[in-house]
C-alpha cells in the first residue's frame, strides 16, 4: 500500500494545477518567444540584414591619386613637376536607391523565417506538453488500477485462508500489480524527458509541474482556406519581390555611369625667362562616362530572375497543397479522436459498473478469477486509450494552428 500511496502522490504532483509554480501552456509559449536561442539568432540576423541598406545607399568612394614627374614636361609657364587627381563616380540616377531597396527586400524573408520557425517550435512545445498531460493521466489510471489490484490481492488471500480459492490467484494479482508499477515508472521517465525538451525550447530550468489545459471547443475549419498569412507563403511573395527588384537594379546598372573630377598640376618656375604667370599651377576639370558594353550579362540576369519567379510559383503551389492536405488530415483525425473519446468514456463507465458486480460475485465464489482479471485489464486499457484519444485531439488541434496561425 505504501507504493500505491507514493504513486498517487506522484500522479497528483504532475496533474494538479498550481497557482505559484505550475507551468501553463500560455506561460510556456511566452517564455519560448522571449528566450528561445534559435529565435534570438534569427532576430539578430534580421537586424544585421537591415544594416546592409544604409551601406549601399552611399556614393562610391572618392578616388584621389597623384604622381611626380621624373622628367617634367616643359610648358610655357614652367615644368609640370607633380599632379594630384580627384575623381567621383556618379551612378545612373536611382541606382543607389534601387540597391538599398533590394537590400531591404532581401532582409524581409529573414523576419518571416523567424515567424515560421516560431510556429514550428510552438507546435513542438504544445505536443510535448500534451504528452506530459497524457502520461500524467495514464499514471493516475495506473495508480487507480494498482489500488484495485492491491484490493483484489487481499480478496484473493482471504479466499485462500477460507479454503475457497487458489494461492495462484494471489501471485497473479501480484504480477499484475508489478506490471502497473513498471508502467508508472515508465510514464514518470517519459514525463522527465518531455520536460527536458520543454526546458531546451524555453532555454530555462522550470518547476516541473503542469497545469492541465481545459478542453476547448474545437476550432472550425473554413471551407476556403486562407493560407496567405502563413509565414512560409509570405516568404514566397517576398522572394518574388526580391527578383523584381533585382531586375529593376539590373536595368539601371545597364545604363552608363558618370564621373566628375579635377586634376591639380603643380608647375615649377622658369629660370631662363619670366613670362606672365610664371610657375602658375594648373587646374584641369574632368567629366567621364563609363558605358557597359556587355549587354548579354544583363539579359542573362533578366532571364534568370524570370525563371526564378516561375520556380517560386511552383513551390508555392506545392506548399499550399501540402498545407491543405495536412489540415484536412488533422481535422479528420481530430474528429475521429473526439468520437473515440466519447465511446471510450462510455465503455469505462460500463466496465466500472461490471467490475463492481464481478468483484462481489468473486468474493461469493460465483465468478471465476480469470473473468475478474480480464475485466480489470480491459478497464485500464480503455482508460489509457481514452487519455491517448484526448492527447490526439490536442495535438491535431495544435497541428491545425501550425498551418492556420491563430495566435
Amino acid at each position: 500500500m505504501l507504493a500505491a500511496l507514493v504513486c498517487v502522490a506522484t500522479a497528483l504532483a504532475v496533474l494538479l494545477p498550481t497557482t505559484l509554480a505550475g507551468q501553463s501552456l500560455d506561460s510556456l509559449r511566452t517564455l519560448l518567444r522571449e528566450n528561445n536561442p534559435e529565435l534570438k539568432a534569427l532576430t539578430y540576423d534580421y537586424r544585421a540584414a537591415l544594416a546592409i541598406s544604409p551601406q549601399l545607399s552611399q556614393l562610391p568612394d572618392l578616388e584621389i591619386g597623384g604622381g611626380v614627374s621624373i622628367l617634367p614636361v616643359e610648358t610655357r609657364l614652367g615644368p609640370q613637376r607633380a599632379r594630384v587627381m580627384v575623381t567621383q563616380m556618379l551612378p545612373w540616377p536611382g541606382t543607389l536607391a534601387a540597391m538599398s531597396a533590394l537590400a531591404d527586400a532581401r532582409a524581409q524573408p529573414v523576419l518571416e523565417q523567424t515567424a515560421a520557425l516560431q510556429l514550428e517550435l510552438l507546435y513542438t512545445l504544445e505536443t510535448t506538453y500534451y504528452a506530459i498531460v497524457a502520461a500524467g493521466e495514464q499514471m493516475e489510471a495506473l495508480t487507480e488500477s494498482l489500488r484495485l489490484y492491491e484490493s483484489l490481492r487481499e480478496l484473493a488471500i482471504s479466499r485462500v485462508e477460507n479454503s475457497r480459492g487458489s494461492s495462484v490467484d494471489v501471485y497473479r494479482t501480484e504480477l499484475r500489480a508489478n506490471a502497473e508499477r513498471r508502467g508508472i515508472e515508465q510514464r514518470r521517465a517519459e514525463i522527465a524527458m518531455s520536460w527536458s525538451t520543454i526546458e531546451e525550447l524555453v532555454n530555462r530550468d522550470l518547476p516541473r509541474i503542469v497545469v492541465v489545459p481545459q478542453v476547448a471547443v474545437p476550432r472550425s475549419i473554413p471551407n476556403e482556406l486562407d493560407l496567405a498569412s502563413h509565414p512560409q507563403l509570405r516568404i514566397f511573395a517576398l522572394q518574388e519581390e526580391i527578383s523584381r527588384r533585382t531586375v529593376a537594379l539590373n536595368d539601371l546598372e545597364a545604363r552608363p555611369d558618370f564621373g566628375v573630377g579635377a586634376d591639380y598640376i603643380i608647375t615649377g618656375r622658369r629660370t631662363d625667362m619670366d613670362p606672365e604667370g610664371n610657375g602658375r599651377d594648373a587646374i584641369l576639370p574632368r567629366v567621364m562616362l563609363r558605358i557597359p558594353l556587355g549587354g548579354g550579362r544583363f539579359r542573362a540576369v533578366r532571364d534568370e530572375e524570370a525563371l526564378r519567379i516561375q520556380a517560386i510559383a511552383s513551390r508555392r503551389t506545392a506548399v499550399v497543397s501540402q498545407f491543405t492536405t495536412a489540415i484536412d488530415r488533422a481535422d479528420i483525425a481530430r474528429l475521429d479522436a473526439q468520437h473515440r473519446l466519447v465511446f471510450l468514456r462510455e465503455q469505462v463507465t460500463t466496465l466500472e459498473a461490471a467490475l463492481t458486480i464481478a468483484r462481489a460475485e468473486y468474493a461469493n465464489g460465483r465468478r471465476a478469477f480469470d473473468e475478474l482479471l480480464e475485466l480489470q485489464e480491459q478497464l485500464i486499457d480503455y482508460r489509457t486509450e481514452a487519455t491517448t484519444a484526448q492527447q490526439t485531439v490536442f495535438t491535431q488541434s495544435a497541428l491545425i494552428d501550425r498551418y492556420l496561425p491563430s495566435r
